[in-house]
């Protein structure tokens, strides 16, 4: 029997400071969706999760399942002229995409809110009545076929496939899940196969709306969202299909105890251990994996990363659900990052590993008294919950909906526990043994030794039995030196807000020659939450490469040290960051504000009392050594728009001068260096958020006091100040870089086509949104769709030390880095006699659509000047 458009009379619990209003309901067609009102909201926004995705792909097809998506986004019978959707939502205000995963399609936008109810309305014929053509399915192949090319150098990628790969053979995952030209078009094709037609019946034969769930945010009212919602989607058709049966059987007795060897695309060493256990989307209110990472993923003291890294074995550690599990099956991770002494004694690492999982099984590990620590935790993040962008929002919920229950959605999606279920922690812990794992163990040191290569990515790899004396030792393993989490001494109890009138600017409370303090009180989203950026100036950071290089040094040995003590601060939702910059280095913290400053003191105490450490020295110089190197494996899109940095800024050391004066530095350098680094600085501070104006100039004076009586620092002399310089391209002056790209295996080529603006100025600014606005959706549509030159299609812009430029940013397998160039200005004149015929009617909508966005980047073009930066495997020289 139907039911009629039923509202559930469920309240969905949400954050405590969550103002929004939420209402589910289920549709006559099965459809479930989620409503969420926010009355201020500039930005509306929607998703929809049809449950299916890869896993439902044909043998004889891989990688239909993300074709289709890709197809849906063509025409429809309503709104047949090509792109309508696209063109609609970009112009005004918003943004589209869409991602395919194993069980799940989901398709999403954000549009500026007077115009919600027209793009729901383009957005529902996807599921209605998509025309889905034949001349498209050429061009979104290729599109697909561009996707999967920009991956084949990526070490995620990789690792992905070759779990899938050498997983259960029976199993759908087994399968290659997204798709190329091969798989979909020449394969068939010669097989007498319609690409075409198979897409079609796969289309009706998976998207059904009881599998669909929505998700709809804007500022209307709920009852009018309703009355939205089942105008735009009552006409969805309801095949009435069975929930999906994905088989448990991912791996079975015969692909488990096994190690991979394998050579991957980045230098450095890393190991991956994978179990798979009972899915943790059917034990949410529990959240047995969650609880286990908290522990096997812990940095403190006691803690299996603690005892690796002291050993000199490990640079990092992540444990937790991996993002490949499944609703049938869950896959528990444990990954670290190895240190090169690490790799040689790789055996010895996962001993540790096995040796912790031990001492969970003892009493005590798993115990209501922990879970009940870890629980109050959660909810403090879920009551204090910062508020999601419409975008994102509406993407997670419409996602979240397919398995947990409308009660539970947000609690869910913040991973909060809610009762306390020892049998399904200890059935997951019971899963995690030598005999149930399997082992992914990269390294470039693997070079010439495998014996098998994955057919997809062509990643070689080697695969088999974990030795028995391996075995022996990780069954019987233990260690006196690891231990479970002490008390967190950083939970915060207090959570009162300021009484200080908010603030709609920054205000400079207290300047010294030292020390300039800027304070804003802020309190409007009622969060008892601060955030503290201390900029550090320090004219010796950067005026050689090995001055940048040993400022780099220290930050990796200051956060190196810290974090040990720090760790238990970010599981009770404080935060803290470190990093350099050209003149300097920033710290910062953020969090509850009641114990912030005890962290802020901390961190300061960390610089004040910095030493080096040799062995920690050593380690460290090792990964920054690694990093440097593998700045060559990034996507040349990234290599380009590097060297376009470099071209504009007056000073700015390449890579391969730090690479160069990293070799050659020592414990003794870093030592001679610190005094000279903080003899002269200045600091410039500011607090923002629940932290009051008297409590901020207490941070201004404690910074200060610590620099001077502890480090005798000085104030800089006035000629010292930072003075970020550009180069500035003269009108009518083409400036053109042109490199090899630097990994040989990356056949992809890449533009960045540069045009410089100047200064920051008000009207600079409104024609840079107005531009960007105007033009962004057609330079995808015509370059990307249309022209075919590759994925990754941008306009995009920036501001470089207060100058703008706006840029096309491309890269392509197929063409080269001359065409790439050629068509971008081939454009331009092409949408400059657009912009004559534009109509004041269409210029007046455009204008209103941009001023309502607040998503759009700022950018701008004035012909005239012109810098090109290219990275190109099959690089000759282009015209310009």
């Amino acid at each position: 029997m139907k039911h009629r458009h039923q509202s559930s009379m469920v309240e969905v619990v949400k954050p405590a400071v969550d103002k929004l209003n939420y209402r589910c309901l289920t549709l006559d067609n099965g459809i479930r969706i989620i409503l969420i009102s926010d009355a201020g909201a500039d930005k509306a926004a929607a998703a929809m999760d049809v449950r299916v995705g890869s896993l439902g792909d044909p043998d004889d097809l891989p990688g239909l399942a993300h074709f289709t998506e890709h197809m849906l986004f063509y025409a429809s019978e309503k709104y047949p002229q090509e792109d309508e959707y696209s063109k609609f939502v970009s112009e005004n205000g918003g943004s589209t995409n869409a991602y395919t995963s194993s069980e799940s399609t989901n398709y999403h936008f954000d549009v500026n809110q007077e115009h919600l109810e027209g793009a729901l309305d383009r957005f529902a014929q996807f599921f209605i009545s998509p025309t889905i053509s034949q001349d498209g399915v050429e061009r979104e192949v290729n599109a697909v076929d561009s996707e999967h090319g920009k991956n084949l150098n990526s070490d995620g990628w990789k690792a992905l496939q070759l779990w899938r790969h050498t997983s259960n053979p029976a199993h759908p995952c087994h399968r290659f899940s997204t798709g190329n030209k091969e798989t979909l078009l020449a394969h068939p094709k010669a097989k007498g196969i319609d690409s075409h037609l198979r897409m079609k019946d796969f289309y009706h034969a998976h998207y059904s709306s009881n599998i669909m769930c929505l998700s709809v945010y804007g500022s209307h009212s709920l009852d009018d969202l309703e009355i939205l919602v089942k105008e735009k989607f009552a006409a969805v058709p309801n095949s009435n299909l069975p929930p999906a049966n994905i088989p448990r059987d991912i791996v079975t007795q015969a692909e488990t105890s096994k190690v991979m060897k394998v050579v991957p695309e980045r230098d450095g060493h890393r190991v991956e251990l994978q179990w798979a256990v009972p899915p943790e989307s059917k034990a949410y209110k529990v959240f047995p994996c969650s609880y286990l990472s908290h522990l096997l993923g812990h940095e403190g003291e006691g803690s299996v990363f603690a005892l690796l890294k002291k050993l000199g074995w490990a640079t990092s550690l992540s444990a937790g659900e991996s993002g490949n599990s499944l609703s049938s099956r869950s896959i528990f991770m444990v990954h670290i990052e190895l240190t090169d002494t690490g790799h040689d004694r790789l055996q010895e690492v996962v001993q540790a590993v096995f040796a912790y999982i031990s001492m969970l099984h003892a009493p005590g590990g798993v115990s209501q008294a922990r879970f009940q620590e870890n629980k109050a935790l959660s909810e403090l993040r879920f009551r204090f919950a910062d508020k999601n962008s419409p975008y994102n929002y509406v993407e997670k919920l419409s996602s979240a909906m397919q398995s947990y229950e409308d009660r539970d959605l947000l609690l869910a999606l913040h991973n909060v526990p809610q009762e306390y279920d020892e049998s399904a922690i200890k059935g997951v812990l019971a899963e995690l043994t030598p005999a149930n794992v399997r082992i992914m163990w990269s390294s470039k040191l693997f070079q010439g030794t495998t014996s098998s290569t994955e057919p997809w990515y062509k990643t070689p790899y080697s695969l088999s039995d974990i030795p028995q004396s391996w075995q022996s030792a990780w069954t019987a393993a233990s260690d006196p030196r690891l231990f479970l989490p002490h008390p967190n001494p950083f939970i915060p109890s207090s959570f009162d807000l300021i009484q200080e009138p908010q603030q709609q600017q920054p205000e400079v409370i207290s300047e010294t020659p030292m020390v300039k303090l800027w304070h804003r009180a802020n309190t409007s989203f009622e969060i008892p939450k601060a955030i503290v950026y201390m900029m550090f100036t320090c004219p010796e950071a950067y005026v050689t490469p090995e001055a940048a290089v040993l400022t780099r040094l220290f930050i990796k040995l200051l956060e190196d040290y810290f974090n040990e003590v720090a760790y238990p601060a970010t599981l009770a939702g404080l935060h803290y960051g470190m990093l350099t910059h050209l003149e300097g280095f920033l710290l910062w913290v953020s969090g509850y504000n009641h114990k912030l400053m005890k962290l802020a003191e901390a961190v300061l105490r960390e610089v004040v009392d910095f030493k080096v450490e040799e062995d920690r020295f050593q380690v460290q110089k090792d990964a920054l050594q690694k990093d440097y190197s593998n700045i060559k494996y990034e996507q040349p899109y990234q290599t380009a728009m590097y060297n376009q940095s470099l071209l504009f800024e007056v000073k700015r050391w390449h890579v391969h001068n730090y690479e160069e004066a990293l070799l050659d530095l020592t414990v003794e350098h870093l030592q001679a260096f610190m005094p000279r680094l903080l003899h002269r600085c200045g600091v410039e501070c500011y607090v923002t958020g629940n932290y009051s104006r008297a409590q901020s100039q207490q941070l201004g004076q404690h910074v200060e006091q610590l620099l001077k009586d502890e480090l005798h620092a000085k104030p800089l002399f006035p000629s010292q100040h930072g003075e970020g310089r550009i180069v500035k391209l003269q009108p009518g002056m083409s400036a053109l870089f042109t490199q090899p790209g630097p990994n040989p295996s990356n056949d992809n080529s890449s533009i960045v086509l540069t045009y410089q603006v100047g200064l920051d100025q008000e009207h600079s600014n409104a024609l840079v949104d107005l531009l960007v606005h105007c033009a962004k959706r057609d330079v995808f549509h015509v370059l990307r769709t249309q022209e075919q030159l590759g994925y990754l299609v941008f306009l995009s812009s920036w501001i470089n030390l207060s100058v703008h430029s706006v840029a096309f940013i491309l890269q392509s397998t197929a063409f080269t880095c001359q065409h790439l160039e050629r068509r971008c200005e081939a454009f331009l004149q092409q949408y400059q006699a657009s912009l004559a015929d534009m109509t004041q009617d269409s210029f007046k909508a455009q204008v209103h659509g941009c001023c309502l966005s607040v998503c759009v980047s700022v950018c701008v073009c004035r012909s005239g000047s012109v810098c090109v930066a290219m990275s190109c495997w099959c690089c000759g020289a282009p015209n310009v």
